[in-house]
Protein backbone atom coordinates (compact mmCIF):
# COMPACT_ATOMS: atom_id res chain seq x y z
CA UNK A 1 0.00 0.00 0.00
CA UNK A 2 3.07 2.26 -0.06
CA UNK A 3 2.32 5.55 -1.82
CA UNK A 4 -1.19 4.39 -2.74
CA UNK A 5 -2.69 7.58 -1.38
CA UNK A 6 -0.23 10.06 -2.82
CA UNK A 7 -1.89 13.31 -3.89
CA UNK A 8 -2.24 12.55 -7.61
CA UNK A 9 -3.23 8.94 -7.06
CA UNK A 10 -5.75 9.79 -4.34
CA UNK A 11 -7.42 12.25 -6.72
CA UNK A 12 -7.76 9.60 -9.39
CA UNK A 13 -9.11 7.16 -6.80
CA UNK A 14 -11.73 9.72 -5.75
CA UNK A 15 -13.00 9.79 -9.32
CA UNK A 16 -12.88 6.02 -9.84
CA UNK A 17 -14.61 5.16 -6.57
CA UNK A 18 -17.33 7.81 -6.98
CA UNK A 19 -17.97 6.41 -10.46
CA UNK A 20 -18.27 2.93 -8.96
CA UNK A 21 -20.97 4.18 -6.59
CA UNK A 22 -22.92 5.82 -9.44
CA UNK A 23 -22.83 2.76 -11.69
CA UNK A 24 -23.67 0.29 -8.91
CA UNK A 25 -26.49 2.46 -7.58
CA UNK A 26 -28.04 2.57 -11.04
CA UNK A 27 -27.60 -1.15 -11.64
CA UNK A 28 -29.00 -2.32 -8.29
CA UNK A 29 -32.12 -0.17 -7.87
CA UNK A 30 -34.09 -0.93 -11.04
CA UNK A 31 -34.88 -4.66 -10.65
CA UNK A 32 -36.69 -4.20 -7.28
CA UNK A 33 -39.11 -1.64 -8.79
CA UNK A 34 -40.03 -3.38 -12.05
CA UNK A 35 -43.57 -4.11 -10.87
CA UNK A 36 -44.30 -0.49 -9.82
CA UNK A 37 -42.87 0.66 -13.16
CA UNK A 38 -45.07 -1.85 -15.00
CA UNK A 39 -48.11 -0.53 -13.16
CA UNK A 40 -47.19 3.13 -13.66
CA UNK A 41 -46.77 2.80 -17.42
CA UNK A 42 -49.41 0.10 -17.96
CA UNK A 43 -47.15 -2.20 -19.98
CA UNK A 44 -46.73 -5.98 -20.17
CA UNK A 45 -44.18 -8.18 -18.38
CA UNK A 46 -42.23 -8.57 -21.63
CA UNK A 47 -42.00 -4.85 -22.23
CA UNK A 48 -41.06 -3.84 -18.69
CA UNK A 49 -38.01 -6.13 -18.85
CA UNK A 50 -36.60 -3.61 -21.31
CA UNK A 51 -36.20 -1.19 -18.43
CA UNK A 52 -33.10 -3.30 -17.72
CA UNK A 53 -32.38 -4.84 -21.12
CA UNK A 54 -32.04 -1.58 -23.01
CA UNK A 55 -29.29 -0.32 -20.70
CA UNK A 56 -27.44 -3.64 -20.98
CA UNK A 57 -27.83 -3.52 -24.77
CA UNK A 58 -26.40 -0.01 -25.08
CA UNK A 59 -23.54 -0.84 -22.71
CA UNK A 60 -22.69 -3.86 -24.85
CA UNK A 61 -22.79 -1.84 -28.06
CA UNK A 62 -20.93 1.20 -26.84
CA UNK A 63 -18.33 -0.21 -24.42
CA UNK A 64 -15.88 -1.24 -27.19
CA UNK A 65 -16.46 2.11 -28.95
CA UNK A 66 -15.90 4.04 -25.73
CA UNK A 67 -12.78 2.02 -25.01
CA UNK A 68 -11.38 2.66 -28.48
CA UNK A 69 -12.13 6.37 -28.31
CA UNK A 70 -10.36 6.52 -24.94
CA UNK A 71 -7.23 5.15 -26.64
CA UNK A 72 -7.86 7.41 -29.61
CA UNK A 73 -8.57 10.85 -28.10
CA UNK A 74 -7.89 10.40 -24.38
CA UNK A 75 -9.35 9.02 -21.16
CA UNK A 76 -10.53 12.30 -19.60
CA UNK A 77 -12.56 13.53 -22.58
CA UNK A 78 -14.38 10.22 -23.00
CA UNK A 79 -14.94 9.87 -19.25
CA UNK A 80 -16.63 13.28 -19.17
CA UNK A 81 -18.66 12.40 -22.26
CA UNK A 82 -19.89 9.22 -20.56
CA UNK A 83 -20.92 11.11 -17.42
CA UNK A 84 -22.78 13.67 -19.56
CA UNK A 85 -24.68 10.84 -21.24
CA UNK A 86 -25.50 9.34 -17.84
CA UNK A 87 -26.83 12.62 -16.43
CA UNK A 88 -28.89 13.31 -19.56
CA UNK A 89 -30.42 9.86 -19.29
CA UNK A 90 -31.33 10.32 -15.63
CA UNK A 91 -32.99 13.67 -16.36
CA UNK A 92 -35.04 12.15 -19.19
CA UNK A 93 -36.13 9.22 -17.00
CA UNK A 94 -37.11 11.43 -14.08
CA UNK A 95 -39.22 13.66 -16.35
CA UNK A 96 -40.62 10.84 -18.54
CA UNK A 97 -44.38 10.80 -19.00
CA UNK A 98 -44.44 7.86 -21.41
CA UNK A 99 -42.75 4.46 -21.55
CA UNK A 100 -41.06 5.40 -24.84
CA UNK A 101 -39.34 8.39 -23.24
CA UNK A 102 -38.50 6.30 -20.20
CA UNK A 103 -36.72 3.74 -22.41
CA UNK A 104 -34.88 6.51 -24.27
CA UNK A 105 -33.65 7.79 -20.93
CA UNK A 106 -32.61 4.30 -19.79
CA UNK A 107 -30.53 3.82 -22.95
CA UNK A 108 -28.24 6.79 -22.25
CA UNK A 109 -26.90 5.48 -18.90
CA UNK A 110 -25.96 2.34 -20.85
CA UNK A 111 -23.51 4.55 -22.75
CA UNK A 112 -22.50 6.32 -19.55
CA UNK A 113 -21.81 3.01 -17.83
CA UNK A 114 -18.77 2.79 -20.09
CA UNK A 115 -16.93 4.53 -17.25
CA UNK A 116 -16.71 1.08 -15.64
CA UNK A 117 -14.35 0.09 -18.47
CA UNK A 118 -12.50 3.40 -18.22
CA UNK A 119 -12.07 2.92 -14.47
CA UNK A 120 -10.09 -0.28 -15.06
CA UNK A 121 -8.02 1.55 -17.69
CA UNK A 122 -7.25 4.41 -15.29
CA UNK A 123 -6.18 1.90 -12.66
CA UNK A 124 -3.87 0.32 -15.23
CA UNK A 125 -2.48 3.71 -16.28
CA UNK A 126 -1.71 5.07 -12.82
CA UNK A 127 -1.17 2.08 -10.51
CA UNK A 128 1.48 -0.58 -10.92
CA UNK A 129 2.69 -2.01 -7.62
CA UNK A 130 -0.73 -1.61 -5.95
CA UNK A 131 -2.87 -2.36 -9.00
CA UNK A 132 -4.48 -5.49 -7.55
CA UNK A 133 -5.30 -3.77 -4.26
CA UNK A 134 -7.04 -0.90 -6.04
CA UNK A 135 -8.98 -3.33 -8.22
CA UNK A 136 -10.06 -5.14 -5.06
CA UNK A 137 -11.31 -1.97 -3.35
CA UNK A 138 -13.10 -0.95 -6.57
CA UNK A 139 -14.87 -4.32 -6.68
CA UNK A 140 -15.83 -4.17 -3.01
CA UNK A 141 -17.38 -0.71 -3.39
CA UNK A 142 -19.48 -1.93 -6.31
CA UNK A 143 -20.54 -5.05 -4.39
CA UNK A 144 -21.48 -3.09 -1.27
CA UNK A 145 -23.61 -0.61 -3.21
CA UNK A 146 -25.25 -3.49 -5.09
CA UNK A 147 -26.14 -5.05 -1.74
CA UNK A 148 -27.60 -1.77 -0.48
CA UNK A 149 -29.36 -0.85 -3.73
CA UNK A 150 -32.55 -2.90 -3.20
CA UNK A 151 -32.95 -1.40 0.30
CA UNK A 152 -32.59 2.12 -1.11
CA UNK A 153 -35.08 1.36 -3.89
CA UNK A 154 -37.52 -0.19 -1.41
CA UNK A 155 -37.44 2.95 0.74
CA UNK A 156 -37.73 5.49 -2.12
CA UNK A 157 -40.53 3.66 -3.95
CA UNK A 158 -42.75 4.49 -0.98
CA UNK A 159 -42.68 8.09 -2.18
CA UNK A 160 -42.56 7.73 -5.99
CA UNK A 161 -40.59 5.68 -8.53
CA UNK A 162 -39.02 8.88 -9.91
CA UNK A 163 -37.03 9.27 -6.68
CA UNK A 164 -35.28 5.93 -7.29
CA UNK A 165 -33.58 7.46 -10.34
CA UNK A 166 -33.36 11.04 -9.05
CA UNK A 167 -31.23 9.95 -6.09
CA UNK A 168 -28.35 9.23 -8.48
CA UNK A 169 -28.35 12.70 -10.08
CA UNK A 170 -26.36 14.38 -7.24
CA UNK A 171 -23.85 11.51 -7.34
CA UNK A 172 -23.43 11.95 -11.10
CA UNK A 173 -23.00 15.72 -10.78
CA UNK A 174 -20.36 15.29 -8.08
CA UNK A 175 -18.58 12.75 -10.29
CA UNK A 176 -18.63 15.17 -13.24
CA UNK A 177 -17.00 17.90 -11.11
CA UNK A 178 -14.40 15.51 -9.71
CA UNK A 179 -13.52 14.12 -13.14
CA UNK A 180 -13.20 17.59 -14.67
CA UNK A 181 -10.98 18.87 -11.88
CA UNK A 182 -8.97 15.80 -10.88
CA UNK A 183 -8.38 13.60 -13.91
CA UNK A 184 -5.02 14.48 -15.47
CA UNK A 185 -4.83 16.29 -18.80
CA UNK A 186 -3.51 14.18 -21.66
CA UNK A 187 -1.06 14.61 -24.50
CA UNK A 188 -2.00 15.40 -28.09
CA UNK A 189 -3.55 12.48 -29.99
CA UNK A 190 -3.47 14.18 -33.41
CA UNK A 191 -1.03 11.60 -34.82
CA UNK A 192 -3.63 8.85 -34.73
CA UNK A 193 -4.89 7.32 -37.96
CA UNK A 194 -8.50 7.66 -39.13
CA UNK A 195 -10.78 5.49 -37.04
CA UNK A 196 -12.62 2.58 -38.67
CA UNK A 197 -16.25 3.74 -38.64
CA UNK A 198 -17.34 0.84 -40.85
CA UNK A 199 -15.94 -1.51 -38.23
CA UNK A 200 -17.79 0.36 -35.48
CA UNK A 201 -21.11 0.10 -37.33
CA UNK A 202 -20.79 -3.60 -38.18
CA UNK A 203 -19.59 -4.54 -34.69
CA UNK A 204 -22.49 -2.60 -33.15
CA UNK A 205 -24.97 -4.36 -35.41
CA UNK A 206 -23.53 -7.76 -34.51
CA UNK A 207 -23.65 -7.06 -30.77
CA UNK A 208 -27.17 -5.60 -30.90
CA UNK A 209 -28.56 -8.50 -32.95
CA UNK A 210 -26.90 -11.08 -30.68
CA UNK A 211 -28.10 -9.40 -27.47
CA UNK A 212 -31.69 -9.10 -28.70
CA UNK A 213 -31.64 -12.73 -29.86
CA UNK A 214 -30.41 -13.96 -26.47
CA UNK A 215 -32.85 -11.86 -24.42
CA UNK A 216 -35.93 -12.30 -26.61
CA UNK A 217 -35.66 -15.28 -28.96
CA UNK A 218 -33.15 -17.78 -27.56
CA UNK A 219 -35.99 -20.09 -26.49
CA UNK A 220 -37.52 -20.13 -29.98
CA UNK A 221 -34.63 -20.89 -32.34
CA UNK A 222 -36.81 -21.69 -35.31
CA UNK A 223 -38.87 -18.51 -35.34
CA UNK A 224 -38.48 -15.97 -38.15
CA UNK A 225 -37.27 -13.31 -35.71
CA UNK A 226 -34.56 -15.59 -34.32
CA UNK A 227 -33.39 -16.56 -37.81
CA UNK A 228 -33.11 -12.92 -38.90
CA UNK A 229 -31.15 -11.95 -35.79
CA UNK A 230 -28.74 -14.88 -36.15
CA UNK A 231 -28.18 -13.98 -39.81
CA UNK A 232 -27.57 -10.31 -38.98
CA UNK A 233 -25.11 -11.32 -36.24
CA UNK A 234 -23.09 -13.63 -38.50
CA UNK A 235 -23.02 -11.29 -41.53
CA UNK A 236 -22.13 -8.26 -39.39
CA UNK A 237 -19.32 -10.16 -37.65
CA UNK A 238 -17.85 -11.31 -40.96
CA UNK A 239 -17.96 -7.75 -42.33
CA UNK A 240 -16.43 -6.43 -39.11
CA UNK A 241 -13.50 -8.85 -39.37
CA UNK A 242 -13.02 -7.88 -43.02
CA UNK A 243 -12.91 -4.17 -42.19
CA UNK A 244 -10.62 -4.73 -39.20
CA UNK A 245 -8.02 -6.47 -41.35
CA UNK A 246 -7.74 -3.45 -43.63
CA UNK A 247 -7.46 -0.67 -41.04
CA UNK A 248 -4.64 0.53 -38.80
CA UNK A 249 -6.87 1.87 -36.00
CA UNK A 250 -8.67 -1.32 -35.00
CA UNK A 251 -11.74 -1.22 -32.76
CA UNK A 252 -10.82 -4.39 -30.85
CA UNK A 253 -7.20 -5.48 -30.39
CA UNK A 254 -7.78 -8.92 -31.91
CA UNK A 255 -4.07 -9.22 -32.68
CA UNK A 256 -3.56 -9.66 -28.92
CA UNK A 257 -5.27 -13.04 -29.24
CA UNK A 258 -2.22 -14.32 -31.11
CA UNK A 259 -0.43 -14.29 -27.75
CA UNK A 260 -1.13 -17.09 -25.27
CA UNK A 261 -2.09 -15.12 -22.15
CA UNK A 262 -4.58 -12.70 -23.77
CA UNK A 263 -6.18 -15.61 -25.64
CA UNK A 264 -6.53 -17.65 -22.45
CA UNK A 265 -7.86 -14.60 -20.58
CA UNK A 266 -10.51 -14.10 -23.28
CA UNK A 267 -11.59 -17.76 -23.15
CA UNK A 268 -11.74 -17.66 -19.34
CA UNK A 269 -13.81 -14.48 -19.43
CA UNK A 270 -16.39 -15.83 -21.86
CA UNK A 271 -16.71 -19.28 -20.25
CA UNK A 272 -16.28 -18.04 -16.67
CA UNK A 273 -19.14 -15.57 -16.94
CA UNK A 274 -21.26 -18.13 -18.77
CA UNK A 275 -20.80 -20.57 -15.88
CA UNK A 276 -21.18 -17.75 -13.35
CA UNK A 277 -24.75 -17.24 -14.52
CA UNK A 278 -25.57 -20.31 -12.44
CA UNK A 279 -25.63 -18.01 -9.40
CA UNK A 280 -28.67 -16.20 -10.84
CA UNK A 281 -30.83 -19.19 -9.91
CA UNK A 282 -29.48 -20.01 -6.43
CA UNK A 283 -32.40 -18.51 -4.55
CA UNK A 284 -34.97 -20.25 -6.81
CA UNK A 285 -33.25 -23.60 -6.15
CA UNK A 286 -33.25 -22.94 -2.39
CA UNK A 287 -36.98 -22.20 -2.39
CA UNK A 288 -37.76 -25.36 -4.37
CA UNK A 289 -35.38 -27.62 -2.46
CA UNK A 290 -35.95 -26.46 1.11
CA UNK A 291 -39.39 -24.80 1.06
CA UNK A 292 -38.16 -21.45 2.36
CA UNK A 293 -40.54 -18.70 3.34
CA UNK A 294 -40.43 -15.34 1.58
CA UNK A 295 -38.72 -13.74 4.59
CA UNK A 296 -36.03 -16.44 4.76
CA UNK A 297 -35.46 -16.25 1.00
CA UNK A 298 -34.56 -12.57 1.32
CA UNK A 299 -31.51 -13.51 3.41
CA UNK A 300 -30.49 -16.87 1.96
CA UNK A 301 -27.86 -15.39 -0.37
CA UNK A 302 -26.30 -13.15 2.29
CA UNK A 303 -23.45 -15.66 2.96
CA UNK A 304 -22.73 -15.75 -0.80
CA UNK A 305 -22.64 -11.93 -0.95
CA UNK A 306 -20.38 -11.61 2.11
CA UNK A 307 -18.03 -14.33 0.82
CA UNK A 308 -17.79 -12.58 -2.56
CA UNK A 309 -17.03 -9.25 -0.87
CA UNK A 310 -14.29 -10.65 1.35
CA UNK A 311 -12.79 -12.69 -1.49
CA UNK A 312 -12.76 -9.69 -3.85
CA UNK A 313 -10.72 -7.66 -1.38
CA UNK A 314 -8.42 -10.59 -0.56
CA UNK A 315 -7.85 -11.36 -4.24
CA UNK A 316 -6.89 -7.74 -4.84
CA UNK A 317 -4.23 -7.93 -2.13
CA UNK A 318 -2.91 -11.29 -3.32
CA UNK A 319 -2.69 -10.26 -6.98
CA UNK A 320 0.08 -7.80 -6.16
CA UNK A 321 2.05 -10.59 -4.46
CA UNK A 322 1.41 -13.74 -6.47
CA UNK A 323 0.04 -12.64 -9.84
CA UNK A 324 -3.22 -14.01 -11.28
CA UNK A 325 -2.37 -17.63 -12.12
CA UNK A 326 -2.41 -19.31 -8.66
CA UNK A 327 -5.45 -17.28 -7.62
CA UNK A 328 -7.45 -18.23 -10.71
CA UNK A 329 -6.41 -21.88 -10.44
CA UNK A 330 -7.59 -22.01 -6.82
CA UNK A 331 -10.77 -20.15 -7.80
CA UNK A 332 -11.67 -22.69 -10.47
CA UNK A 333 -11.21 -25.61 -8.08
CA UNK A 334 -13.09 -23.89 -5.24
CA UNK A 335 -16.01 -23.04 -7.56
CA UNK A 336 -16.07 -26.65 -8.83
CA UNK A 337 -16.20 -27.91 -5.25
CA UNK A 338 -19.00 -25.48 -4.39
CA UNK A 339 -21.05 -26.48 -7.42
CA UNK A 340 -20.61 -30.18 -6.63
CA UNK A 341 -21.71 -29.70 -3.00
CA UNK A 342 -24.65 -27.64 -4.27
CA UNK A 343 -25.66 -30.51 -6.53
CA UNK A 344 -25.75 -32.99 -3.63
CA UNK A 345 -26.96 -30.58 -0.93
CA UNK A 346 -29.69 -32.09 1.17
CA UNK A 347 -29.95 -29.44 3.85
CA UNK A 348 -29.89 -25.67 4.11
CA UNK A 349 -26.50 -25.89 5.85
CA UNK A 350 -24.79 -27.62 2.93
CA UNK A 351 -26.50 -25.15 0.57
CA UNK A 352 -25.02 -22.22 2.49
CA UNK A 353 -21.58 -23.87 2.53
CA UNK A 354 -21.76 -24.35 -1.24
CA UNK A 355 -22.74 -20.72 -1.89
CA UNK A 356 -19.86 -19.49 0.26
CA UNK A 357 -17.42 -21.59 -1.77
CA UNK A 358 -18.96 -20.43 -5.05
CA UNK A 359 -18.75 -16.80 -3.93
CA UNK A 360 -15.05 -17.18 -3.10
CA UNK A 361 -14.30 -19.18 -6.25
CA UNK A 362 -16.08 -16.88 -8.69
CA UNK A 363 -14.42 -13.81 -7.21
CA UNK A 364 -11.08 -15.52 -7.80
CA UNK A 365 -11.37 -16.99 -11.29
CA UNK A 366 -13.82 -14.60 -12.97
CA UNK A 367 -13.23 -11.36 -11.13
CA UNK A 368 -10.44 -8.81 -10.85
CA UNK A 369 -7.77 -11.37 -11.74
CA UNK A 370 -8.96 -11.21 -15.35
CA UNK A 371 -8.73 -7.41 -15.43
CA UNK A 372 -5.30 -7.60 -13.82
CA UNK A 373 -4.10 -10.12 -16.37
CA UNK A 374 -5.32 -8.11 -19.36
CA UNK A 375 -3.87 -4.88 -17.96
CA UNK A 376 -0.51 -6.61 -17.66
CA UNK A 377 -0.70 -7.87 -21.24
CA UNK A 378 -1.60 -4.52 -22.84
CA UNK A 379 0.26 -1.25 -23.24
CA UNK A 380 -0.89 2.34 -22.80
CA UNK A 381 -1.81 2.67 -26.47
CA UNK A 382 -4.25 -0.27 -26.49
CA UNK A 383 -5.11 -0.69 -22.81
CA UNK A 384 -8.65 0.69 -23.12
CA UNK A 385 -9.37 -1.33 -26.27
CA UNK A 386 -8.22 -4.49 -24.48
CA UNK A 387 -10.62 -3.81 -21.61
CA UNK A 388 -13.35 -3.15 -24.18
CA UNK A 389 -12.76 -6.62 -25.61
CA UNK A 390 -12.93 -8.11 -22.11
CA UNK A 391 -16.17 -6.26 -21.38
CA UNK A 392 -17.81 -7.53 -24.57
CA UNK A 393 -16.83 -11.11 -23.70
CA UNK A 394 -18.00 -10.98 -20.08
CA UNK A 395 -21.37 -9.46 -21.00
CA UNK A 396 -21.80 -11.95 -23.83
CA UNK A 397 -20.95 -14.78 -21.42
CA UNK A 398 -23.49 -13.53 -18.87
CA UNK A 399 -26.21 -13.32 -21.52
CA UNK A 400 -25.39 -16.75 -22.94
CA UNK A 401 -25.20 -18.33 -19.50
CA UNK A 402 -28.49 -16.83 -18.37
CA UNK A 403 -30.24 -18.04 -21.52
CA UNK A 404 -28.72 -21.54 -21.55
CA UNK A 405 -29.20 -22.22 -17.86
CA UNK A 406 -32.69 -20.76 -17.85
CA UNK A 407 -33.58 -23.10 -20.71
CA UNK A 408 -31.96 -26.06 -18.90
CA UNK A 409 -33.96 -25.43 -15.73
CA UNK A 410 -37.22 -25.03 -17.66
CA UNK A 411 -36.68 -27.84 -20.17
CA UNK A 412 -38.33 -30.59 -18.15
CA UNK A 413 -40.60 -31.07 -15.15
CA UNK A 414 -37.86 -32.61 -13.07
CA UNK A 415 -38.04 -30.05 -10.28
CA UNK A 416 -34.81 -29.78 -8.33
CA UNK A 417 -33.34 -32.70 -10.28
CA UNK A 418 -32.83 -30.36 -13.23
CA UNK A 419 -30.94 -27.93 -11.02
CA UNK A 420 -28.76 -30.61 -9.45
CA UNK A 421 -27.73 -32.08 -12.80
CA UNK A 422 -26.93 -28.61 -14.11
CA UNK A 423 -24.78 -27.82 -11.07
CA UNK A 424 -22.81 -31.04 -11.61
CA UNK A 425 -22.23 -29.95 -15.22
CA UNK A 426 -21.09 -26.52 -14.02
CA UNK A 427 -18.69 -28.20 -11.57
CA UNK A 428 -17.05 -29.95 -14.53
CA UNK A 429 -16.92 -26.66 -16.43
CA UNK A 430 -15.03 -25.02 -13.57
CA UNK A 431 -12.59 -27.93 -13.48
CA UNK A 432 -12.06 -27.36 -17.20
CA UNK A 433 -11.43 -23.66 -16.55
CA UNK A 434 -8.88 -24.55 -13.87
CA UNK A 435 -7.08 -26.77 -16.39
CA UNK A 436 -7.05 -23.90 -18.88
CA UNK A 437 -5.56 -21.62 -16.20
CA UNK A 438 -2.57 -23.98 -15.89
CA UNK A 439 -1.61 -22.96 -19.45
CA UNK A 440 -1.06 -19.33 -18.45
CA UNK A 441 2.51 -18.06 -18.51
CA UNK A 442 3.42 -16.57 -15.14
CA UNK A 443 6.04 -13.82 -15.13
Amino acid sequence: MNNLFESKKSQILAVIFTGAIMIALDGSTVSPILYPLKTAFGVSEGLISWAINIEVLFLLIFSPIIAKMADYIGRKKIYLLCISSFIAGLLIVVSAQSFEWFLAGRALPGIGAGISVLAIVLIGDHFTENRGTVLGIFGVIISMVYAAGPLIAGFLINFDWHFVFAVNIPVALVLACLAYKLLPAESDFSGKKAIDWKGIITLSLAIAAFAIFITQFSGSLFSAGAFILIAVTIVSLLLFLKFERSTEEKILPLSMLKRKNPLIASILTLLGYTAGAGTYFLSTFAIMAFGLSDSADAYILLPFTVASLVATLAVGKLLDKTGPKPIMLAGGLISATGMFILGISGSIHTFILSTILIGIGNASIAGNALYYLMLHESGTEDRASAQGLLNVLLNAGSLIGGALLGAAFDSASGGTANYRITYFVLASVYIGLAIIVTRLKQD
